[in-house]
Order: structure tokens, then sequence, then C-alpha cells
């Protein structure tokens, strides 16, 4: 049975599995980003009950079983890396996205295994900036916006930051580079400003770790117990789970440890956002039990009973707001996206 807290529910035409997804606000109205499983891209109008594919331009298409002939390999070398820096090699890998809207367009950030960050106009499909090809792809990706423009940050071991100016078509490259890493490949990272300043928080096997941005400067490393899967930056704590199923939580002032982690789920956890709401600190988990779960992550105790109405495991969950109110948006494995109702 559907948990009491669900206020609305849709299915992606496609029918595939939903990777990742983000909301944006558009003319008033909340608009849901979905990534499936088949690299195709939706939106869901919420308050119009809408579903409509989005088309992304491709510059050309990566085949893997590309075959080149061996003596015009050579001389062609140089014109192809011409090439490539004007039209790389994109295959479409939609793994991780995140969007907001920059100079009255609504710009999705795009990133996988086999595809390194790039932004596009969602409306109009088109490609807004060159590809990076990054080694290693994208694990983990987030936004948020600074003086109009949109900032990224991506990466795989190590979180790489990126600017985009709506002015400008490609990457600020002076704003460019590779923030401190991990030693393992991440699972997740968070942007957030908290006190006047951009915040990163990435979760990896080897810890959680909160950077600066501007600064570039790492302010705390924190350890725990298991390989840590997803990381949330929420007045003044820093959560994050592992594959255990755990909550951990520290102080984002001094990273002490606060109390001892919590049992959160049966399984591993996939996906986790925050936000405030009624005047409280609020975290919701989506885990490989196909449940999601509401946190008050001051206390670190359940708000509620879990919320039940996918059939299989959650991969994304986005808090924001509908009319108002604050809900949690998820979107897993079984094609389903549930919005639950956060209101205290």
């Amino acid at each position: 049975m559907s948990s009491e807290r669900m206020v609305q529910d849709g299915v992606v035409p496609s029918d595939s599995p939903v990777n990742d997804l983000a909301v944006v606000e558009v003319d008033g109205r909340p608009l849901v980003i979905c990534a499936d499983s088949r690299n195709d891209v939706w939106t869901w109008d919420v308050l119009g009950d809408e579903w409509t594919e989005r088309p992304l331009e491709a510059l050309r298409e990566y085949d893997e079983e590309e075959e080149y002939d061996d003596e015009e390999e050579d001389e062609d070398a140089d014109e192809e890396e011409d090439d490539d820096r004007l039209a790389p090699h994109l295959y479409p890998d939609f793994m991780r996205v995140g969007a907001e809207v920059v100079g009255g367009r609504v710009v999705l950030a795009t990133g996988g295994h086999h595809q390194g960050p790039a932004l596009w106009d969602l409306m109009s499909g088109e490609l807004l900036s060159g590809v990076i090809l990054s080694h290693g792809g994208v694990h983990a990706l987030d936004t948020t916006r600074s003086d109009g423009r949109l900032v990224l940050v991506a990466g795989n071991s190590a979180p790489e930051h990126y600017e985009w100016d709506p002015a400008s078509p490609e990457w600020i490259e002076e704003r460019c580079r590779e923030l401190p890493g991990h030693s393992d490949d991440m699972g997740d990272l968070a942007v957030s400003w908290i006190g006047g300043r951009v915040l990163v928080a990435s979760a990896s096997g080897d810890g959680v770790q909160v950077t600066d941005l501007e600064r570039g400067e790492r302010l705390h490393a924190m350890t725990g117990a298991g390989v840590f899967r997803t990381v949330v930056l929420s007045e003044g704590v820093v959560a994050a789970t592992n594959d255990d199923g755990d909550l951990w939580r520290w102080s984002l002032a001094d990273a002490g440890p606060i109390a001892d982690p919590v049992s959160a789920h049966d399984a591993g956890i996939l996906a986790m956002d925050a936000a405030v709401a009624g005047g409280r600190a609020l975290a919701v988990t989506g885990g490989d039990d196909g449940t999601a779960r509401i946190w008050d992550l001051t206390h670190g105790v359940p708000v509620g009973t879990p919320l039940t109405g996918h059939r299989s495991r959650i991969n994304a969950v986005v808090v924001t707001e509908v009319r108002g109110r604050p809900v949690a948006v998820t979107a897993g494995q079984d094609g389903l996206v549930h919005l639950w109702d956060l209101t205290p």
C-alpha cells in the first residue's frame, strides 16, 4: 500500500528505469527532469501532469566498435584532433543530471561513466558547452548558480569545478579547476550555499570531505565504516549514508560526530537530499529496499513511517516545493516518479 504522504505520482513514458532526476521552476511551475536508462531525457510538468520527451543534440555519436584504416590513422590524427576540439565524440550516458535556470534558459548538466560534463538547453536540445572528455567519466554531479552563472561540480575521484556564463558559448576557462580529491571514486557530491560561501561535500570509499569551492581548500575530512554512497549539507550538519544502510552525521563547524550512526535502511541507500521544513533540518533517503524515509537530521530520528510505493530500488531523491509546500520527489528502477508531502 502506498504511503499516506504520497501526493502525486507518474510514470516515465519510456517505461525505463530512471537513473537520476532534477527539479527546476519554470514560470512558477515545478518541472521534474528525468534521465532514464535508455539515455532519454523527459520532463514532467507536475501541475499539468504532462510528460514531454526532450531530445538532446548529439555532435557525433561514439561507436565503441568503430575501426580505422591503419594506413590512414596517422595522417588523419592531427585533423581528427582538431575536429574533436570542436565536435568531440559524444556517447550519450546520462547517469547524472543537474539543472538550473540561467539567463532565461533551463540549462541541463549531464555526465556519466562514458561522457564527461556537458551543458544543454533543455527546451531546444542545443549543446551549450563543449563536452569535457574527463578520464573515468562522471560518477557524481551537482549544480548551483552564482552571479548569473551556472556552477557545476562533477567528476570521479577528484571533483572538478566548472562555470558557464550565458553570454559565452563555452566554459569560463579560468574558472575550471580540480578540487581536492579522494583516493577512491566518489559516490555522490552536494553543492550548497552556507554562510555566504559555496561548500562542496563529497562521499567516497575513503570517507566524506567538505571543500570551500572558491578557495579550492579542503575544510574537513571525516571517516566512518563502509563505503559512503550519498551526502548532503544542511543547517550545520554534514550527513552521509553508506552501503550498509547507515546514516552518519557530523558537525559542519568542527567535523565532530553527532551521536552514533543510525541504521536507516535494511539495505544500501542509493539517494538522499535535504531541506529545512517546518523549522527542522530534514533528509529524505531512498534505498535499495524500495522505500524512502524522512529523517530529522538534528536528532537523528525518523519522521513518520517509511514511504512505500516503489516496486524496486530508488535511484534518485530531490527535495523541492510544490504549491508552496515542501515535497520529496523520488524515482527509481521501476520507472515510477512519486511526490511525497514533507509538511510536519
